[in-house]
């Protein structure tokens, strides 16, 4: 239970270890969307000519691996959401969590956030996500003042 957690920005080479934990947790493969999602952040972080900053996605190594992730998305006016970081995905391996793991992850996207000047992470969670929501409230989120409207086809 001394394992040293290491919270460091998500690498290429995170991929699988992002996969296998997502898969673990929810019962299903996503993979397709994960490689890619990593990858576009990977891709536009590398580019030093954007416009908008990186928006800080990281990961939770114990002894090389990954025991944690974080991803998160810079978000603009464009989308109709708040302009700020949104929180994609946050999983911490069943073996790891009441470590405080998610919130050094979540600690970690808010501390890239200051560094470059965007002043609001969020989340969109179910609302019968009750024991995300008390996690979120725990690390210093609130309600937000957007409405979201869904048709069920």
């Amino acid at each position: 239970m001394n394992d040293q957690i290491v919270i460091r920005d998500l690498q290429e080479t995170d991929a699988d270890g992002v996969r296998a934990l997502d898969e673990q947790i929810l019962g299903r493969d996503r993979s397709a969307s994960w490689n890619e999602y990593v990858e576009r952040f990977l891709r536009m972080s590398r580019m030093h000519t954007m416009t908008i900053p990186s928006w800080g996605s990281q990961v939770a190594e114990i002894d090389g691996k990954v025991a944690g992730f974080i991803l998160g998305e810079r978000q603009t006016i464009g989308y109709g959401m708040p302009i700020g970081v949104r929180i994609v995905a946050l999983a911490v391996h069943p073996d790891y969590r009441r470590r405080g793991i998610g919130r050094k992850l979540v600690d970690a996207l808010k501390a890239h956030c200051r560094e470059h000047g965007v002043t609001q992470v969020y989340s969109v969670l179910q609302a019968e996500d009750e024991r995300d929501a008390r996690f979120l409230a725990a690390c210093g989120f609130d309600q937000a003042p957007v409405r979201v409207l869904a048709c069920k086809l």
